[in-house]
């Protein structure tokens, strides 16, 4: 009897230790498994990110030509500038109102005598590219189109005076100035330039 007593004894213990086994087993898969899903998870939101920000990057916008326009004598009222562009081949579609441009200038670069005693005073005119056309179009037209289309080219005149009349650049001759324009959640290009004496519409200021 004590021996049958004994059997079962050892028979729960393996019973018991097999389950335990089993438990084990079935825990360390569940977490396995959770796991891999939270790297999947992490990978997946890793190369949309990637994609997002390989888009935006593609997203910079190639000047081919960048000239004066007009330049006003008497103030930045008919200040304009001339800029022909394209996007590159790999990036998408881009609102033109989520181009935008910035020129950014030295008070004391255009004043005589100089307005301010401190050695450099920025001062900045800005806007977007909606007036901006295809090649057949006036440059200056904002209901033209309403995004830009890569391996295209675009223009666009700009005018100092933005926005609405607050611009502060004012174009002379004998000036440097820097133009920015932005891509919205995208990269940004900077063109500084020279605005030399005897300067006309038609300058080219790449040069």
């Amino acid at each position: 009897m004590e021996g049958e007593l004994r059997d079962d004894k050892v028979a729960e213990f393996a019973l018991s230790a097999m389950v335990s086994m089993i438990m084990i087993l079935l825990f360390s898969a569940i977490v396995a498994g959770v796991a891999l899903m939270m790297v999947e998870q992490a990978f997946m939101q890793s190369r949309t990110q990637s994609t997002d920000q390989s888009e935006s990057l593609n997203s910079v916008p190639f000047v081919v030509v960048f000239e004066l326009e007009e330049l006003d004598t008497t103030g930045n009222t008919n200040d304009r500038l001339y800029i022909m562009f394209k996007l590159p081949y790999l990036s998408d579609a881009i609102p033109d109102t989520d181009m935008k441009w910035a020129l950014m200038c030295d008070i004391n670069d255009y004043t005589d005598p100089p307005k301010t005693s401190i050695e450099h005073t920025l001062e900045y005119s800005s806007g977007d590219f909606n007036a901006a056309t295809d090649l057949s179009g006036s440059a200056e037209d904002d209901a033209s189109i309403d995004e830009f289309v890569q391996g295209t080219y675009y223009h666009v005149i700009l005018q100092l005076s933005e926005p609405n009349g607050a611009g502060m650049c004012d174009l002379v001759e004998d000036m440097a100035a820097t133009l920015v324009i932005i891509i919205e959640n995208g990269r940004t290009t900077e063109l500084d330039f020279y605005v030399p004496n005897g300067a006309t519409t038609g300058y080219d200021l790449m040069s």
